[in-house]
């Protein structure tokens, strides 16, 4: 009886499920005959694409794709659009995408190709760096590299050069179909300074200032105050053989071993070996600090093995238990680094970004940028500007440099040029450095151009009157790396500019600056008549001073120089943003 239960449900259910598919068939009939173009073509013809390659695989692998869609009909046509299709080629940056392939309504089971060819991009080389290979090795590339992604670049790679060190840093613009490079040449800071003088390169990188008699070859006016940048602080280390247990040297014993004066390890408390030495060519920066930090007057030993690779250098130094040299800080890899001592009662410091920063380590110097004042490659101010900004300086400190907002924390600068066992000399620029006593700049000499956006013209006379006030001003003093920025036609300092104001105030407030004057140089685009810019750069400055004494600094300096020291053309917006700035000085 159960049985006939069961078998009489399951008839039961047989049937309701062949209703459910006949009201389901009746359904969509009435559909497809009042919508005729939602029936699929598959179900009655064969399908209009029966393949689609895509050529080269290198193209596929980078994101090459295919769709199938409508064809797009014109205003007032019908032609049977459900029937007509479109075979589109997704684009994948760096390379020319196939043009669509349309497929008619009888025109089926088409087989279709999409060849895509490497897109031709122009090159052009925007910036060239030469000089210290400190800076060039590491931080220079990643510095470009941040440069070009900082204006649009899609794509940046890093190209070696034919040498050990040069660099070509590209950046990819897809769009505007560009290759724009960074060339970049690391074989010292003599060759940067040379480079520069002879147009070869637009930024110099070096190790140790251009000195005043060198400046003057590059003819007047060409290199100024504003052409030298700091873009951080570095040390040299004297280093050994992992394995040397010699404790520490004193300044004194490191000048004696790369002279050749001390040739055994034992008379520096070592074992009985000795000493091997290598140096750098004589166009490094580094080889010089060491000359003018170390020997004091003396000759490198006639034993001693010249390199002309800097990285090479400690690398050659780790593979020998008894050699010495000397290097970057950020260089010394696989070495040991020796803590050196002013004297022998003195203490030994090694070298580190928090020992130079506060001035502990003895052999620390400045990095710089040294642009000409007359350059019209607005990439290269552009670079300067990025490299000593924000992301910028994020970049020096990770590759263990020390960054200016360190610097600034201790507000000295380790000079390349400073005597023995005297590391806190002043930083005010080299071309300020034969300052007299009363603090008045020189008469000035042939002006700079002066390119106004109207085309006013401004006498002589006038000019020299507002130059000489800023070079008065400004002689002697140390330049901070800080620039308020205004808006056109506006006084108000911004979030930022507000916090900057409170570092100053914190920085005047250290013992160490006790009687120094703070110096704001107000400055302005050309837009308008040179006397009203005057004013106006004026005015800017006078509103930074007033927030410097609202934060307790008292002594102040206000200086106007308008239109004059444009660090960007006044033709174009972009330049005139930059040029509407304050400066601030320490004297």
């Amino acid at each position: 009886m159960a049985d006939m239960d069961e078998s009489g449900s399951s008839g039961k259910f047989f049937v309701f499920f062949l209703a459910l598919l006949f009201v389901a068939a009746v359904g969509a009939a009435a559909t497809f005959f009042f919508r005729p173009d939602l029936i699929p073509l598959s179900l009655f013809s064969p399908t209009p694409v029966q393949s689609v390659r895509i050529l080269p695989q290198e193209a596929a692998s980078e994101g090459a794709q295919w769709r199938m869609v409508g064809q797009w009909q014109g205003s007032g046509e019908f032609r049977e659009a459900a029937n007509l299709f479109r075979v589109e080629f997704k684009p994948v940056p760096g390379w020319e995408t196939p043009s669509p392939v349309v497929i008619g309504k009888d025109q089926m089971n088409v087989a279709v190709e999409g060849v895509y060819k490497p897109a031709q991009f122009s090159m052009q080389t925007i910036l060239t760096l030469a000089g210290a290979s400190t800076v060039a090795n590491r931080l220079a590339p990643e510095l470009a590299a941040l440069y070009l992604t900082s204006i649009g670049a899609n794509e940046v790679r890093t190209v070696p050069g034919s040498t050990a060190d040069e660099y070509s840093v590209e950046g990819i613009f897809y769009a505007a179909m560009e290759i724009r490079s960074i060339q970049i040449e690391g074989r010292g800071t003599a060759s940067g300074f040379s480079a520069l003088k002879d147009g070869t390169s637009d930024v110099a990188m070096a190790t140790q200032r251009l000195s005043m008699a060198d400046a003057k070859i590059f003819g007047p006016g060409v290199i100024t105050a504003q052409s030298e940048l700091r873009l951080g602080m570095d040390a040299v280390s004297v280093v050994v053989h992992k394995d040397n247990p010699v404790p520490a040297l004193t300044l004194e014993q490191v000048g004696g071993i790369f002279a050749g004066e001390i040739s055994n390890w034992d008379q520096v408390g070592g074992p009985s070996a000795p000493i091997k030495i290598f140096i750098l060519h004589e166009n490094f920066g580094t080889r010089r600090f060491v000359e003018d930090f170390f020997m004091r007057g003396k000759s490198f030993a006639a034993s001693a093995q010249v390199v002309d690779a800097h990285d090479l250098l400690p690398e050659l130094v780790s593979q020998d238990p008894w050699a010495i040299g000397f290097c970057s800080l950020t260089m010394a890899n696989q070495c040991r680094e020796v803590p050196l001592k002013v004297s022998p009662d003195s203490e030994a410091v090694l070298p580190s970004p928090q020992s130079i920063a506060a001035q502990t380590y003895p052999a620390s110097r400045n990095l710089y940028l040294y642009l000409k004042a007359t350059t019209d490659n607005v990439y290269a101010r552009d670079f300067v500007r990025v490299a000593l900004g924000g992301p910028g300086q994020e970049v020096v400190r990770k590759f263990g440099f020390v960054k200016n907002s360190e610097i600034l924390a201790v507000a000295e600068d380790a000079s390349g040029d400073a005597s023995f066992g005297d590391m806190a000399a002043s930083s005010a620029s080299v071309f300020d450095q034969e300052a007299p006593p009363v603090l008045k700049a020189p008469a000035l000499g042939v002006l700079p151009p002066l390119v106004q956006y109207d085309g006013e013209a401004v006498p002589e006379a006038v000019r020299r009157e507002v130059l000489q006030e800023y070079h008065d001003g400004v002689y002697g003093a140390e330049k901070l790396p800080l620039v308020f920025r205004f808006e056109s036609g506006s006084l108000d300092l911004d979030e930022q500019a507000l916090r900057d104001v409170a570092r100053i105030a914190a920085l005047m407030r250290e013992p160490k600056h006790s009687g120094k004057m703070v110096v704001v140089a107000g400055f302005s685009d050309s837009v308008g008549p040179y006397a009203s810019n005057l004013a106006v750069s004026r005015k800017r400055a006078e509103a930074v001073a007033e927030t410097l004494r609202k934060r307790g600094v008292q002594d102040v300096l206000i200086l106007a120089a308008g239109e004059e020291g444009a660090i960007e053309r006044n033709d174009i917006r972009t330049g005139r943003e930059k040029n509407r700035r304050v400066e601030i000085w320490l004297k």
